[in-house]
């Protein structure tokens, strides 16, 4: 479980608030990983951070608009063909011994 506390100041320097940020519990390996990549990338581990959340939240957004588009097209299947095919894969289920 990670815990986060905030402390000392938030400072407005650009449109964003920022602040300090205390991050508790944080596997060793992971802290290492995340070390190596900001400095790879030749940014603080705030910003790495940062940009990480921001990918994540994009991707979760894009997530929920496909399911949204999936959810709003018409059903392939009358409420009728939906229970045939159920009595016939259950039909079939039996006869080939699959029933669970």
């Amino acid at each position: 479980m990670v815990s986060i506390s905030s402390y000392t100041s938030i400072s407005s320097l650009t449109k964003v608030s920022k602040m300090n940020t205390l991050i508790k519990n944080i596997d060793e390996e992971n802290w290492r990983f995340l070390k190596v990549e900001a400095a790879k990338q030749n940014i603080t581990l705030g910003e790495l951070f940062n940009r990480l959340v921001e990918e994540h939240k994009s991707r979760e957004e894009d997530m929920n608009i496909s399911w949204q588009r999936i959810f709003s097209r018409p059903a392939l299947l009358t409420k009728e063909e939906a229970k045939r095919m159920h009595k016939a894969i259950e039909s079939f289920r039996r006869e080939f011994s699959f029933e669970g």
